[in-house]
């Protein structure tokens, strides 16, 4: 996958959409390790900005995401969030914009399979993230309807 190019932003910055212009300011041109940083600042903003971004740079850099969760030595103190967000964004995402995550589900698929079963490894309180296997498993459902 390339970084996604001008065009693939769907021309933004004259929108409208302050969020996907945003998004577009922290994301626009960088390649996948780029990102790694501005995951570590704050995963819980970047999933918001994928959240608003076009298909293209989203299915890129949703890719950055899960390079970002699956290092969970590097997570420090985001652990359980950034495996929240992540298996979060996916659920949402294939209930409101299927077509975003259906192209590259494969790519995803391992890391959301991970996650759900080693909640106890990213620190996630069931109480206060809810249960990661039932997300997946409710993500298994909403993939079975959106294909």
């Amino acid at each position: 996958m390339q970084i996604p190019s001008e065009e693939n932003w769907e021309d933004v910055m004259n929108s409208d959409d302050l969020d996907a212009a945003y998004a577009y300011k922290i994301f626009f041109g960088k390649s996948i390790s780029d990102v790694q940083v501005d995951f570590a600042r704050n995963p819980i903003e970047r999933t918001d900005e994928l959240r608003f971004m076009p298909k293209i740079p989203f299915q890129f850099y949703i890719i950055a995401f899960r390079d970002y969760v699956l290092d969970i030595d590097e997570l420090d103190d985001w652990k359980s969030d950034a495996a929240s967000c992540f298996i979060s964004l996916v659920e949402e995402l294939l209930k409101s914009k299927p077509d975003f995550i259906n192209p590259i589900y494969n790519k995803i698929e391992a890391t959301l399979e991970f996650i759900s079963n080693n909640q106890n490894r990213y620190d996630a309180d069931e109480d206060i993230y809810g249960a990661f296997k039932s997300k997946m498993k409710n993500i298994r459902v909403l993939r079975k309807c959106a294909i």
